[in-house]
């Protein structure tokens, strides 16, 4: 939740040593027989099996507990004693392009570990380049119930994005669909302070945003609060990212999108785009968007700060940026809202891939179903259905769990916020929920639904009943009808993002006229988008 450049050379040394060591193990030797392992889910093997791992590392997460490490926590603790596995990090780097950039050398290299979670274009190169195990029988005889069952609510389509010729080449994540909406949260006790109502329109926003600006709701009788920040990295789906203004025009960068005609189109240059960075444009000139927002190092730090009382993001804010601004300013109410809304009372936005991470295992390893074990202990622990995950504390950051990727119910997020408003609306109770979420309750209402007596125990609680409460409310999602990968997407993606994402910034902040839009549209055809619409058509139309 990102991007950050690193001189590799030294690293990828170390890695590239550390990688063949780890490689002698019994985990890594070639299999000398088929899956004898019990069909069990949940095996405990009797001598320990040690999987090599990659794993990226947050530095600036603090959840751990003094004591703890990446390697050696209460997760991993957790799956040595139910399973017996354990893991070597045989590579690891900061979260974001220093990690990117290892995988893409291991990759290169043919000197992979037994277990990484990548993304959908590492996964292809891996596929091609024959490094992976395949997992389809493992899966069907491995993975437990409640994973299946996970993966039925996506109607197959997860495990289809990570099947290769009938092949399942990876375990893949499910992303919940709740996710995908960039709501519009505000600090409701500076909305009361300056007498203004919660914001619906576009218009709505803009004047709360001048009201910000110009009316000192944090009191200090300093001109220093800022109307909407923006995102220095990603200006459509970055932290902070004007997603939802554009979705309002229905524009929807980066989605493949039907056109006037019908044709599937590359969304970035449809001109309701335009339209919609020219209302960007004009905020910025106005000042209604922080004029420095481009070159801010983090995103959420005016939040963080207690100057910005508005901002666009997804539900599970609380558990991020919103805990520090709660943490440093208590009184700070912040409120999620599906805004704006369009003239038919809707909120325009849209959806995510059913899948984006993938858990890919080394070809002839001897234990690729110890892989799927962690996984089923993995979800069994996040889920609380196993009893024995009730000593674990969920104020720690779930990704240290040794292989961590997303798997539950499609519309998870939905379900849980409708589970837990019914137990704090009195009509249902604690024990009628799911133990992942009587947990969350427990631990919050033992602190009084506080986040000053309880900061780990309001976080959850908060993003699942006032983050996810607008998911309840009158969406109208747009589906991206092609996530996948061509070949000419792998050739010039890279040259193609930069030049539009350096477009719509310059037109946002002044520095291009409007019109240049149409020339980036032009460039875009001409410098190899013609192709890959051509290559995306053909696919949706298999």
């Amino acid at each position: 939740m990102k991007k950050w450049l690193v001189v590799l050379l030294a690293g990828t040394l170390a890695f590239a040593g550390g990688c063949a060591g780890a490689g002698s193990g019994a985990a890594t030797q070639t299999k000398k027989e088929e899956l004898t392992t019990p069909a069990d889910p949940f095996y405990k093997y009797p001598e320990p099996v040690t999987l090599t791992l990659a794993k990226p590392i947050n530095p600036e997460d603090k959840s751990l507990p003094s004591g703890d490490t990446v390697d050696n926590n209460q997760f991993t603790r957790y799956m040595f004693e139910k399973t017996n596995i354990a893991f070597d990090y045989a590579l690891t780097a900061k979260t974001g392009d220093p990690f990117t950039q290892k995988v893409q050398v291991a990759i290169a290299s043919n000197d992979i570990p037994d277990v990484m979670v990548v993304g959908e274009k590492e996964l292809r190169q891996m596929v091609e380049a024959d490094q992976l195990e395949d997992m389809t029988q493992v899966y069907e005889k491995y993975a437990s119930q409640q994973i299946k069952d996970f993966y039925a609510t996506t109607d197959g389509k997860a495990l289809d994005k990570a099947t290769f010729d009938g092949k399942l080449m990876a375990i893949p994540n499910i992303v919940p669909q709740g996710d995908a909406p960039y709501f519009l949260w505000v600090r409701k006790d500076w909305l009361d302070q300056l007498g203004l109502q919660e914001p619906k329109t576009l218009d709505d926003i803009a004047a709360v945003a001048k009201a910000i600006i110009e009316q000192d709701p944090d009191g200090n009788g300093k001109a220093d609060t800022i109307g909407l920040p923006g995102s220095p990295i990603d200006l459509v789906h970055g932290e902070n990212g004007f997603a939802s203004i554009f979705s309002y025009y229905n524009a929807y960068p980066d989605y493949w999108i039907k056109d006037k005609e019908g044709n599937v189109s590359y969304g970035s240059i449809q001109p309701e785009v335009k339209e919609a960075l020219a209302k960007l444009r004009e905020w910025y000139s106005s000042g209604l968007i922080d004029k420095e927002f481009a070159l801010r190092k983090e995103a959420y730090e005016l939040m963080s700060g207690g100057k910005a009382g508005m901002f666009f993001g997804p539900w599970w804010l609380p558990w991020g940026a919103l805990g520090d601004a709660v943490k440093n300013d208590p009184k700070a109410n912040w409120i999620a809202l599906a805004a704006p809304l369009d003239a038919e009372g809707n909120f325009k936005t849209h959806t995510v891939p059913v899948s984006n991470s993938f858990v890919v295992v080394k070809k002839n390893i001897a234990h690729p179903e110890a892989v799927m074990i962690a996984i089923n202990t993995t979800v069994a622990g996040e889920r609380g259905t196993d009893p024995d995950a009730k000593g674990l504390d969920n104020r720690v950051n779930p990704i240290y769990w040794p292989i961590r990727v997303v798997i539950e119910n499609a519309d998870t997020v939905t379900r849980k916020h409708d589970m837990l408003k019914l137990v704090m609306d009195g009509e249902s109770k604690p024990e009628d929920m799911i133990p992942e979420m009587q947990d969350i309750y427990a631990k919050a209402k033992a602190a009084d639904f506080d986040p000053v007596m309880d900061l780990g125990a309001w976080q959850p609680y908060y993003s699942y009943m006032i983050g996810s409460a607008p998911l309840n409310g009158p969406l109208k999602p747009q589906e991206n009808l092609f996530t996948s990968i061509t070949k000419t997407m792998e050739l010039k993606n890279a040259t193609l993002d930069k030049m539009e994402k350096e477009t719509f910034l310059k037109i946002i902040m002044g520095i291009e006229p409007l019109d240049s839009f149409d020339t980036f549209v032009e460039q875009w055809t001409k410098l190899g988008g013609d192709q890959i619409t051509k290559e995306v058509r053909e696919s949706v139309a298999e």
